[in-house]
């Protein structure tokens, strides 16, 4: 991955001559304000076996000015520690998480379909406890159709959602459930004006802190800084284990439909959506709802309560990084064996 510029993968950095007047230049670590959306009109999407991670400067990393400020680091990669993931303040869908082919709108709660099959998902994941959103179906054209649901982060977005093991959805059309391309008939389906309510249970278990990615590498992408990562697919695939007590329901218009899927596998789940044709629906993350899921008026949490909570965790990953490398932490070091 790589922009007009040139930086790609293990991007470097070139050390900027202070302007005329003896004003101080941008450093290298410095980077352009978002947009009113919260992120990067252009940006790289996650796909061929690659990921991609917002980051922000760190302000509470060691060596930032020694960095920014040193001629000899000049033309080294930036070293990841000195960035952090910025974390999305609200749930919304992720730009760089889809489908490029699908339209997302300007507050990133609309996507419309395109000619073949793809999906797309949310910003937040949850890994435990219980968690709804919903969608409504705006338009549903003819031989269109929706499959709405949770997803983990390598099901593949150019398929539909439920296409393989790391998916779950209800289909529209016939109100088939799917999951691993195995289609069984659930319900009535679901059309335009209609409310999908879903509901994931995972039992409760220890905390799990996101992983920090302050010892993966950054890349620079239009002007912004993102870590990459390996989807680790193989080894995700080959780890897969079944969630004893998980459970996914569906809800039409609030009424429940009934367990769609129990024990599903564990892992950390994104709400999704895979659209055909020109199918538009819109997310409500919460935390008010259009439809109140039936018999379930306690005991969940609307998804957007993930925001505060994962900021929280991914801090705690920060600390626990700098807290273990204490002492290790040095820039020359960093340069003598990278």
């Amino acid at each position: 991955m790589a922009d007009k510029e040139g930086r790609g993968r293990g991007t470097k950095r070139k050390l900027e001559s202070n302007p005329p007047g003896g004003k101080k230049s941008r450093g290298e670590l410095s980077t352009p304000p978002l947009p009113t959306n919260g992120y990067p009109k252009e940006h790289p999407f996650n796909r061929d076996g690659y990921r991609y991670i917002l980051a922000e400067p760190d302000p509470h990393a060691p060596f930032r000015q020694e960095f920014d400020e040193s001629v000899e680091m000049a033309g080294k990669p930036i070293p990841g520690f000195l960035c952090r993931v910025m974390t999305p303040e609200t749930c919304l869908l992720a730009l760089h998480d889809r489908a490029p082919q699908l339209s997302v709108s300007e507050d990133r709660l609309h996507v419309t379909g395109t000619k073949f099959y793809c999906s797309a998902r949310a910003t937040h994941h949850v890994s435990r406890g219980n968690w709804y959103f919903e969608v409504k179906i705006v338009e549903m054209p003819e031989g269109a159709a929706a499959r709405i649901g949770w997803a983990q982060k390598n099901a593949n977005l150019q398929a539909p959602l439920g296409f393989d093991k790391f998916g779950y959805s209800c289909r529209s059309r016939k109100g088939t459930k799917f999951h691993d391309s195995v289609g069984k008939h659930y319900c009535d389906g679901f059309g335009q004006g209609d409310i999908l309510g879903c509901l994931l249970q995972l039992p409760d278990k220890q905390i799990y802190l996101p992983p920090t990615f302050k010892d993966k590498p950054l890349i620079k992408f239009k002007s912004h800084l993102y870590y990459e990562e390996k989807d680790g697919m193989t080894d995700n695939l080959k780890s897969l284990k079944v969630c004893k007590g998980s459970k996914i329901t569906f809800f039409k218009n609030g009424k429940s439909m009934g367990a769609a899927f129990e024990d599903v596998y564990s892992g950390e789940y994104y709400p999704g959506v895979g659209l055909f044709k020109n199918a538009h629906v819109k997310f409500n993350f919460g935390p008010k709802f259009k439809c109140k899921p039936e018999g379930v008026s306690t005991g969940f949490k609307p998804i957007c309560d993930r925001s505060k909570e994962l900021e929280v965790e991914q801090a705690m990953s920060d600390m626990k990084f700098f807290t273990e490398q204490e002492g290790k932490l040095r820039i020359d070091n960093y340069f003598m064996t990278n």
